[in-house]
């Protein structure tokens, strides 16, 4: 079993690793991850087959942030230490340049993995996924809380890019102005007296980041996400520390599918879940 970076030629048997754990409809963040120079992508390659994927990015700062993610281990091939091998892979391109903490998010399969490697647990995240009808329901609810007069909602300008970046370092402690420089012409910010207080980006994957200073402007932007996202089915992840967000949420009967866990090696990023309404995927918080 060889790990290696992921190649061009890899991309179709990645894509089906990734299929036969039920993590599908991963193409558009392979290509994503794929053509940044601040991350990496790796395969577990038996001979043709490839047995598994892994993937690694990195945020500037001093030190910078690591994070791992996408790590995936086709059933046949599991439980024998080669999702660990992948994390390893991740972990060492990621220390090689600078990383200080190496964070990740992990599912409850593969936490005993992390564990064994070193990495220390936190705060939990709900995975919420709802269909079209429940997107429309979040999108018309009536009796959601009304967002203040004094709030405005409109499209990110270039203008406004600096106080997105600065409000995104806020809620995560991390610089992801690469990401959302990338991703601008998708995103919406709430102003209230001309000042940015949150913004929402649809990425093309589905869901995407949610970050607000207050519960108002961030269940404004959560309202707003359905109606902007690309894919209906991919509703927000919210950390549970946001008594707000999780809150709106159970009142609108939509529950969380599945939950993952923040984990690091390393000491993490000082961090504010209570502005995280939406993560960025689930590859980094």
């Amino acid at each position: 079993m060889t790990i290696r970076p992921l190649t061009a030629a890899d991309l179709d048997g990645a894509l089906a690793a990734n299929d036969a754990v039920g993590w599908r409809e991963r193409r558009v963040l392979f290509e994503f991850y794929g053509a940044r120079a601040d991350s990496a992508l790796f395969v577990a390659a038996d001979g043709a087959t490839i047995a598994g994927t892994g993937g690694a990015t990195l945020f500037p700062g001093t030190p910078p942030t690591g994070w791992v993610h996408g790590i995936v281990v086709r059933p046949e091939y599991q439980r024998g230490g080669l999702g660990a091998r992948l994390t390893e892979a991740s972990i060492a391109w990621l220390r090689g340049r600078g990383a200080g903490a190496v964070m990740l998010l992990a599912t409850d399969a593969g936490r005993p993995v992390y564990e064994r490697l070193g990495f220390v647990a936190g705060a939990r995240y709900g995975a919420f996924v709802w269909t079209a009808a429940d997107a429309r329901a979040v999108a018309e609810d009536r009796a959601a809380p009304v967002p203040p007069v004094d709030l405005t909602i409109e499209r990110v300008k270039p203008e406004h890019l600096d106080a997105v970046r600065v409000l995104d370092r806020e809620a995560t402690g991390e610089d992801r102005g690469g990401f959302i420089t990338t991703l601008a012409s998708a995103a919406w910010v709430a102003t209230r007296n001309a000042a940015a207080v949150g913004f929402h980006v649809a990425c093309p994957w589905g869901a995407g980041p949610t970050i607000a200073r207050d519960p108002q402007a961030g269940l404004a932007l959560l309202r707003l996400a359905p109606t902007v996202r690309r894919r209906a089915s991919r509703g927000p992840g919210v950390p549970e520390p946001n008594a707000a967000a999780l809150a709106y949420l159970a009142s609108a009967g939509i529950a969380a599918e599945r939950h993952v866990t923040r984990m690091w090696l390393g000491t993490p990023p000082r961090w504010r879940p209570e502005m995280i309404f939406g993560v960025f995927n689930f590859g980094v918080g």
